[in-house]
């Protein structure tokens, strides 16, 4: 059974809403799904111009536990840029809206920028020198 790529990553998030405008403040996203509710709220988004589908989740029993990569699940997100020059990009971005970030870092396969959402969730912004 073939395997043909990931359809979407969602992630648990302490208020939809901001979440939703902090991505957006990052990223072009097309609301594909709104799934509004009491015990969970969800809305999946098209990021603009892409296939990738990013999903963000409010659940009423959220314990506000803050994100931790060190437990056991997610240890953070990776959305792709097709060169360097885009990367280098996305540190200007992040300097303008005033979010902390690790800087372009070189590494064996390309460069990573390292930052955290407002849940302190971690991501990454990745360039990928083989598959550019």
């Amino acid at each position: 059974m073939e395997v043909t790529g990931y359809h979407h990553v969602a992630l648990t998030v302490s208020d939809l809403d901001r979440s939703e405008a902090w991505y957006a403040a990052l990223v072009d996203l097309e609301v594909v799904l709104d799934e509004p509710g009491e015990l969970r709220r969800a809305r999946v988004y098209r990021l603009a111009g892409t296939a990738e589908l990013l999903g963000l989740v409010e659940h009423a029993a959220n314990d506000g536990t803050a994100f931790a990569p060190t437990t056991t699940g997610l240890d953070h997100v990776a959305f792709s840029v097709a060169t360097r020059e885009a990367l280098d990009g996305w540190v200007a971005r992040l300097d303008e809206l005033g979010i902390e970030h690790s800087g372009a870092i070189d590494i064996p396969m390309g460069a990573i920028l390292n930052l955290k959402d407002p849940d302190g969730i971690a991501l990454s912004v990745f360039w990928d020198r083989d598959h550019s």
